[in-house]
């Protein structure tokens, strides 16, 4: 028996699963400046190091990323909500007020993340209703700070502990 599954019952059980806040950033021909928070980052591969990223067909920053030969990952860390919800909005792209340097092609970079990644897009793939930019990374800058952090539709932070429990 083959049963329906609706969106929301997908996007229901992908809120179950814990995942980094990316916001990536891009400059377009013009030198305009864009900005969003990713809908998915992921690892694609190792050697060569290659990443996915995917973005809404819908969102108005996708076609300044599926147009640039560059762009920016910058996995928030914690404390960065305000950031996550900034580059989140469907008119996100407001850099005024943050730290910003001029990356790979003018690519703007924000300062003091968990991490940030440069990159080349190698492929730009539709992916039903979202466009996944797969892209080679040319340089890593990691910091300390621990990932931001979303389960549930809510942002969290990571727990540790000092001491680990003998069974």
């Amino acid at each position: 028996m083959i049963s329906t599954v609706y969106p929301a019952s997908v996007s229901d059980a992908m809120a179950q699963w814990p995942t980094g806040i990316a916001v990536v950033t891009t400059a377009d021909q013009d030198g305009w400046w864009w900005g969003c928070t990713a809908d998915s980052f992921s690892a694609v591969s190792v050697r060569p190091p290659l990443v996915s990223v995917c973005l809404a067909r819908e969102h108005r920053c996708r076609p300044a990323f599926t147009a640039a030969d560059a762009f920016a990952v910058h996995v928030l860390r914690t404390g960065q909500e305000d950031v996550a919800r900034r580059f989140g909005c469907r008119d996100a792209g407001d850099f005024d007020g943050l730290a910003v340097e001029r990356g790979l092609d003018d690519v703007p970079l924000l300062g003091d993340v968990a991490v940030r990644m440069e990159c080349r897009t190698s492929n730009v793939v539709p992916a039903g209703d979202h466009v996944m930019l797969i892209a080679e990374v040319v340089r890593v800058r990691t910091g300390h700070a621990d990932p931001l952090v979303y389960l549930r539709r809510t942002f969290r932070q990571l727990s540790r502990r000092d001491h680990l429990a003998v069974a």
